[in-house]
């Protein structure tokens, strides 16, 4: 499988426990923070779904104001409803801890947590070649989607994610000898696009990760006897006899 894992600590700004269908505990928390990028401060919210038992207990114990780090993986969900097809990323947590003396400090929106952690590590394979363009200031940008896999525990098998990459500056150079099919291993940090549908007028969202490193990877090809019971070539073993 890919390797799958997101890293996201800041402010719980809100969280909301319910249930699935099939009476499945769900539990939705949003995070707010501010992440270094150089010497400058961005902000972002996060949003994530804990499932199960301990969704339903920590959804008694999380308090508004306090900061927390989670731990999880993305997930890509795609639908159709009346004709009209739709697709999101949405981040399962897996593991959540409450921060202490973490630097939360009141804006005028409320408590936000500086310093906070937005990391996303993934691999997986490019779908299409990279497109590469230039800004107004002639600053090079790449467009890509990575393609990646985990294991769904519930069905039984393996589920196909996808998720669309930004790479500015010399990653984009980078991205430029890259072709479809390139095996990457990414780290980066998620951000959310908004922009108005012109049909329904409606606000759409996608989430991006905008790639901060990237390392091209090469399949070991297995070999045909088993690494692990090495043949032995060229020996013979012998026996001695001893008379009665």
């Amino acid at each position: 499988m890919s390797t799958n894992l997101v890293l996201i600590s800041g402010v719980l700004s809100k969280h909301e426990l319910r249930y699935t269908p099939k009476g499945t505990p769900l539990l939705e928390v949003s995070l707010i923070g501010k992440r270094a990028i150089g010497e400058n401060l961005l902000f972002f919210r996060t949003d994530l779904t804990f499932y199960g038992k301990l969704a339903e207990n920590w959804a008694n114990q999380l308090v508004g104001g306090q900061a927390y780090q989670a731990m999880g993986r993305l997930v890509y969900e795609s639908w159709e409803a009346d004709g009209v097809k739709g697709s999101r990323l949405r981040i399962v947590g897996e593991e959540l801890f409450k921060l202490e003396n973490a630097d939360v400090r009141e804006e005028e929106k409320g408590p936000v947590l500086f310093g906070a952690e937005n990391r996303v590590i993934l691999s997986g394979g490019l779908t299409a070649d990279p497109e590469i363009r230039q800004t107004s200031l002639k600053t090079p940008v790449a467009r890509a989607s990575l393609g990646f896999s985990s294991w769904d525990s519930s069905a039984g098998q393996a589920r196909s994610h996808y998720i669309e990459l930004e790479a500015w500056r010399d990653l984009a150079v980078q991205f430029a000898g890259l072709k479809k099919g390139s095996q990457l291993l990414l780290e980066g940090s998620l951000k959310t696009e908004v922009w108005e549908d012109r049909e329904t007028k409606t606000k759409r969202f996608k989430r991006v990760l905008e790639v901060q490193r990237v390392t091209p990877l090469a399949r070991i090809r297995s070999t045909e006897h088993n690494p692990e019971k090495p043949q032995v070539v060229g020996t013979r073993a012998k026996t001695k006899t001893r008379a009665a």
